[in-house]
């Protein structure tokens, strides 16, 4: 009669399964100095390793979305915006 509702746990292994293959930020071949250079997306935690001084970045909308949308499982936007909140866009 009544269908047994899914417990939080495994809403939230399901929800972080499906961010971490929705991720919208991707890397960029940008030709720097002569050379093509494969630039991939940073966040909050990864800047200091991840950042290319030589490219523009933008915000990433998408796991901007995402993040919002899973504010309440707290780990999707720590995923989400700390590794992959700019992505690459061209040269400065």
């Amino acid at each position: 009669m009544f269908k047994k509702m899914p417990n939080a746990s495994n809403l939230l292994y399901t929800m972080l399964v499906a961010v971490l293959f929705v991720g919208c930020a991707d890397s960029k071949k940008i030709n720097i100095n002569g050379k093509d250079v494969i630039v991939e997306p940073y966040g909050w935690m990864n800047e200091a390793e991840m950042k290319n001084d030589s490219v523009i970045y933008k915000v990433n909308t998408g796991n901007v979305v995402w993040s919002v949308i899973g504010v309440e499982t707290v780990i999707v936007p720590i995923i989400l915006t700390g590794n992959s909140l700019y992505e690459p866009v061209r040269k400065k």
